[in-house]
């Protein structure tokens, strides 16, 4: 492939089932140099023109498949449209990424539900990423492609990409922080009538107040249990009414505890974003402790003083 070539990267996709997810992955693909490819096909769309998908897929240097809530139309095989071309692709030896959501199987049917797990079972093979939502779905596609793929979209060699590696993080660490909001779980005690009541309940924080209030403690080392412990106070004295309303006639709120799976997922986050690193600490033992890079605290900064 020559150097003013971008590379194809094949999308496969049922519309039905996620079709409202693909602008998402193609502006991911774009924005990382390749040139996304789907057929769009759906079950009610007419005939499956397979050799012109097999051919698709032949000049492909990169395959996606992207699985939402569902297994995905079924074909003339027996199996689903997406899971024919898997198959192929893994079968030509490309290189091929599953972005599989975390589904709700139980609105499937039994054997839908065995179809789809056996899909995710035969993509968990190779490279492949768990997602929830759209906007995980964004970072995750970022990360991922980032990661694995740097030799197919030439992120470091290329002569499209003007400073490359530099410009890819601004990209990454601007994209985090353009989402509206993004969904963390906590529990809390919640008072009421002499009663303490255990409450669990999804907060949706915005990533500025996130990585402003753990941030300005992080200039230098600190563990991770400070960190949460700053999450957790922010969320305890913003979010306290939310725990409330859970509990009639409730008065007190205390002890809120951020998830661990929801910490280390965030922390991932910032770290995928490049504002984040692990760093060790003389005398420090078994404990993690985290700093703000360099490109962390120019971000710190710009949140602090605006423009």
């Amino acid at each position: 492939m020559t150097d003013n070539k971008r590379p194809m990267v094949y999308i496969s996709a049922d519309p039905k089932d996620s079709g409202e997810f693909l602008y998402t992955l193609n502006r991911v693909v774009l924005q990382l140099g390749g040139l996304p490819i789907q057929s769009y096909y759906r079950s009610d769309s007419g005939e499956y023109d397979w050799p012109m998908v097999r051919s698709l897929i032949d000049e492909c240097e990169i395959f996606i498949l992207l699985v939402g809530d569902s297994y995905g139309g079924i074909s003339d095989t027996g199996e689903s449209y997406i899971h024919r071309e898997a198959v192929y692709a893994k079968s030509k030896k490309k290189t091929v990424v599953a972005l599989l959501k975390n589904a709700e199987l139980r609105s499937l049917s039994p054997q839908d539900m065995q179809r789809l797990k056996s899909l995710h079972r035969l993509m968990m093979s190779g490279i492949f990423k768990y997602w929830n939502s759209k906007e995980e779905l964004l970072l995750i596609g970022r990360q991922v492609l980032r990661d694995h793929l740097k030799p197919q979209l030439k992120l470091l060699s290329s002569k499209l990409s003007h400073a490359p590696e530099t410009r890819m993080q601004e990209v990454i660490t601007d994209t985090l922080f353009e989402m509206e909001s993004y969904p963390m779980r906590f529990s809390g005690k919640v008072f009421a009538h002499g009663n303490c009541h255990e409450i669990n309940l999804e907060v949706s924080l915005t990533w500025e107040s996130t990585f402003l209030n753990i941030g300005t403690t992080m200039t230098s080392p600190v563990t991770e249990d400070r960190m949460r412990g700053v999450l957790e106070d922010f969320v305890e004295e913003q979010y306290s009414q939310n725990f409330l309303d859970e509990v009639t006639d409730s008065h007190a709120l205390a002890d809120v505890r951020c998830n661990e799976i929801a910490f280390q997922r965030m922390k991932a986050y910032l770290k995928g974003a490049g504002v984040i690193e692990n760093v060790a600490r003389q005398n420090g033992g078994l404990r993690n402790y985290w700093q703000l890079t360099t490109r962390g605290e120019h971000k710190l900064h710009e949140l602090l003083m605006p423009s």
